[in-house]
């Protein structure tokens, strides 16, 4: 099905801005575990994240993998294709894109979008090169293309990333359309990595306190998410060229231990394994746009929406 919750009619509510700047960041790992049922923290994870109200479209898109496969989250945004299609198993990444293959790319392309694909990680994983080619971007940037690294554990941090998107936007000419297609990296498994230099700042407490270290971890991990995105959008609300982002996870965190057993059960329903699937989505807007909550979506219709949302013309 399409989306569902506090929805306009198709067309209704767009902005009469059009924005110069979209940005799209796919978050590794970036999700609500509150979703699985009641969890008690010490302090919320995502305490900016839950704060944004104005100029905002939020809600909530399932996604088809849990715990990795990231290409077929991303591959699901990019195409609007549901990998519910494929045998089990497939990564449309590694057998389905060929040249040309139809993607929000190729439509930011035709909209006049300058388009930057950005992944702080080494080129070698799910084919990226290729399909990227394929889908027509304009730049690639891998692990050597980015400027002044930060690490959290031993990922290039949220911030560094963001700080990256910040240069390339200052270094174009004014006015030029940027289209951004952002994979990030920081929250990839495994949770049982040194803390050295990550602050341990979140944790389980209740009865679940000290059983899942590696809970803790990741929960720590959003936490720094939370802030880098701060720095991110408050620096956008300072720029005058329209710019829309999105924000959303592409699958849950993979943690050791039977945390989701102790969460859900063992033998879930349909609707209770569906909340393995659910990650957050954000629409925000540095100018007015018509404020949406409670959406639920699959993933692969959330590239329309922000199309939609955007007032860009639909494919």
């Amino acid at each position: 099905g399409g989306a569902s919750g506090d929805v306009p009619a198709m067309g209704d509510g767009t902005a009469d801005t059009t924005p110069v700047n979209i940005i799209v960041v796919m978050n590794e790992a970036f999700s609500d575990l509150s979703v699985l049922g009641e969890l008690e923290t010490n302090r919320d994870p995502l305490p900016f994240f839950h704060s944004l109200t104005e100029n905002t479209v939020r809600g909530t898109a399932y996604v088809s993998v849990f715990g990795g496969t990231t290409a077929n989250s991303e591959y699901e945004f990019l195409t609007g294709h549901t990998t519910a299609f494929f045998s089990p198993g497939t990564i449309p990444y590694q057998m389905y894109v060929k040249p040309d293959s139809a993607s929000l790319v190729g439509q930011m392309d035709d909209l006049g979008y300058r388009t930057i694909a950005m992944h702080p990680f080494y080129a070698s994983g799910w084919n990226r090169p290729t399909v990227y080619a394929d889908f027509g971007f304009d730049e690639v940037l891998f692990y050597d293309s980015f400027q002044n690294l930060s690490y959290v554990r031993s990922y290039i941090s949220d911030q560094a990333d963001y700080e990256n998107i910040v240069r390339l936007y200052e270094e174009k000419e004014p006015g030029e359309k940027l289209f951004f297609f952002n994979v990030t990296m920081q929250n990839h498994s495994s949770y049982d990595q040194p803390w050295d230099n990550l602050p341990r700042e979140v944790w389980l407490t209740g009865d679940k306190e000290g059983l899942y270290p590696t809970v803790d971890q990741y929960l720590s991990l959003l936490y720094q998410s939370d802030r880098a995105l701060e720095y991110l959008m408050d620096y956008f609300s300072q720029v005058e060229e329209p710019t829309l982002l999105l924000v959303f996870g592409d699958h849950q965190p993979q943690v050791y231990g039977t945390f989701y057993q102790d969460m859900l059960g063992t033998d879930l329903s349909a609707a209770d394994a569906q909340k393995k699937q659910a990650v957050p989505f954000l629409i925000w807007a540095n100018y007015d746009i018509q404020e949406r909550s409670g959406l639920q979506l699959s993933l692969n219709y959330l590239s329309s929406l922000l199309v939609e949302t955007a007032g860009l013309p639909q494919t």
